[in-house]
C-alpha cells in the first residue's frame, strides 16, 4: 500500500511501505552498508547481554533511509515473524525504536538509549538481586534466632549481608549516574560535541523540536 507523510513532496509518486525510492546502483551499496552495520550491532548487543537479533534490527533501521515495516525487517534479516514481533516490541518499550503507524524508525540519540537501558533493564536486574538477597538474609536471620549460634549460619548470613550491601551500592551508583551524578557535567560536554556529529535525518525530513541530541544531558534525562 502506498504511503505519504506530511513531509513528502507532493510531486513525488507514492512509495510502497518500506521501499526507498532511490533506485539504481546506490541501493546496492546502501544494502551492503545496512547488512554490515546490522551484523556489527548484533555482535555488540550480544556482548552486552542483549540478543543478537535486537542489535541487528536496530542496526538495519538505523542505517535505513526510510522507515521499514516489520515484514521488510523480517525479510532483510531472515528472522521469524515471532522473533521480529517480540524483539521489536521490546525495543519499542526501551525507546530504541519508534513506531509510525505500521513503520519503524531507529532512535539516533545514543545518550538517550544508554540512560533508557540503564533505567529499564540494568536497574530492574539490580532490584531483582536486592529482593533475592533480602529474602536470603531474612531466612538466615530467622534461623539464627530460632536455632541460636551456628557457625555455618553465621558465615552464610555475613556473606548474604555483604552481597545485599553490594547490590544496594550498585543501585545507588546507577541512580547517581542517571539522575544526579557529577558525571552528567562530563556527559553534557560530550553531548555538545556530539551535536556537531548528528546522523543524517531521513530523506524528506529535518531535525525538528523533538530531536534532542543537542540538548544538555540533564534536560534530556529528566524529560
Amino acid at each position: 500500500m502506498a504511503r505519504k507523510s506530511e513531509h513528502d513532496d507532493p510531486d513525488q509518486p507514492d512509495l510502497p511501505a518500506g521501499e526507498s525510492g532511490f533506485g539504481g546502483a546506490g541501493d546496492s551499496v546502501v544494502e551492503q552498508a545496512q547488512a554490515r552495520v546490522a551484523e556489527v550491532m548484533g555482535d555488540i548487543a550480544e556482548f552486552w547481554g542483549f540478543t543478537r537479533t535486537m542489535g541487528r534490527i536496530f542496526g538495519l533501521l538505523y542505517m535505513s533511509p526510510e522507515p521499514l515495516d516489520q515484514s521488510t525487517v523480517r525479510s532483510r534479516l531472515a528472522i521469524s515473524a515471532g522473533s521480529a514481533s517480540t524483539t521489536m516490541t521490546a525495543l519499542l518499550d526501551w525507546g530504541v525504536l519508534h513506531r509510525e503507524g505500521r513503520l519503524y524508525v531507529a532512535e539516533t540519540n545514543f545518550f538517550k538509549l544508554i540512560t533508557a537501558v540503564l533505567r529499564q533493564r540494568e536497574a530492574a536486574r539490580v532490584e531483582d538481586g536486592i529482593a533475592a538477597a533480602r529474602d536470603v538474609v531474612g531466612l538466615l536471620r530467622a534461623a539464627q534466632k530460632r536455632d541460636g549460634d551456628d557457625p555455618r549460619v553465621d558465615f552464610a548470613l555475613q556473606r548474604a549481608e555483604h552481597l545485599l550491601g553490594f547490590f544496594e551500592m550498585g543501585r545507588s551508583f546507577l541512580e547517581a549516574f542517571v539522575e544526579r551524578s557529577p558525571i552528567r557535567a562530563i556527559l553534557n560536554g560530550l553531548a555538545r560535541t556530539a551535536s556537531r556529529l548528528r546522523p543524517a535525518p531521513l530523506p524528506g525530513r529535518s531535525f525538528d523540536a523533538q530531536d534532542t541530541l543537542h540538548e544538555p544531558i540533564d534536560e534530556r534525562i529528566d524529560a
